[in-house]
């Protein structure tokens, strides 16, 4: 399947509730739903192009979608990344006014009314929870990579995910329990887990393709930010603490003196340095 060039993907948790759906005889809301979860990406798509990124595929979810971006067009700013995820809330809210500007002008029947407002309510407060790989935990990760660097931004919002997995599962087996028939917390929590599971796994790999774009922008002015650490810290474990948008100074203690950022990018991509410390680029 094929919106605007583009491949989309349906992701086995959609298929599920799409056949539980039909098995309950939700078929209109199904549509509905659908339609929305479209829409929705489109919104992110849209951003995206904006900003010149190459949009490949996308893996439609019960609560949206994942973009896939060509690499050559991969990198991290925090502007960007926030507003390609605001996106797709965006358009939930504004489908919200217009349909409840429908209602209010009678051209839309009270009954698809409620159920387009509560769909579009549900995919937007869901999506801004902050967790991987949903678009608060971008918008958080964007936020905190700022003073924290990419690589524990991603720690921390990758842990925020395991958190609220849990607390989805839990609240959706508390549910079964006392009867409600809705299993949605919980597959949506279970889907959660295991996104952060994967994210966690795939740290290392994020984190380069992070450092990898950042070692080739070009941005002609950028703020300064400075390290201070020790002799033995690992490269790795400095290249871990850059932040986008800014260019970083490595001030080593005991040595009293400086690296540049740039020396610590290229001892990991030309060099194959990750866990040698940094005193070990000083005699290069």
């Amino acid at each position: 399947m094929k919106m605007f060039g583009i491949k989309i993907h349906i992701h086995p948790l959609f298929l599920a509730v799409m056949a539980l759906a039909v098995y309950g005889g939700f078929a209109v809301d199904l549509s509905l739903w659908f339609l929305v979860v479209i829409l929705h990406e489109i919104g992110h798509i849209v951003a995206a192009r904006r900003y010149g990124y190459v949009v490949e595929g996308v893996e439609l979810l019960p609560f949206g979608g994942v973009a896939r971006m060509a690499a050559s067009t991969l990198g991290f700013q925090v502007r960007h990344e926030t507003v390609i995820a605001l996106c797709g809330p965006l358009v939930n809210l504004i489908l919200a006014l217009v349909t409840a500007m429908l209602h209010i002008t009678g051209l839309v029947g009270d009954r698809v009314a409620a159920d387009f407002l509560m769909i579009n309510g549900m995919i937007a407060l869901f999506n801004l929870l902050p967790a991987l790989p949903l678009d608060g935990g971008r918008i958080a990760r964007a936020g905190l990579a700022m003073s924290l660097g990419y690589k524990h931004a991603t720690r921390v919002v990758t842990a925020m995910s395991f958190f609220l997995s849990m607390a989805l599962m839990l609240i959706g087996a508390l549910a079964l329990v006392l009867g409600y028939t809705d299993a949605g917390l919980l597959a949506l929590g279970a889907f959660l887990l295991f996104s952060a599971y994967t994210l966690s796994r795939q740290a290392k790999y994020d984190t380069l393709r992070f450092l990898d774009a950042k070692r080739l922008e070009n941005s002609r002015i950028q703020p300064v930010r400075t390290v201070a650490v020790l002799p033995t810290a690992s490269i790795g474990e400095i290249a871990g603490s850059f932040a986008p948008g800014h260019y970083h100074l490595i001030y080593i203690t005991e040595k009293q003196t400086m690296l540049e950022e740039q020396a610590v990018l290229r001892a990991i991509f030309d060099g194959g340095m990750w866990r040698e410390p940094i005193s070990s680029l000083l005699s290069t």
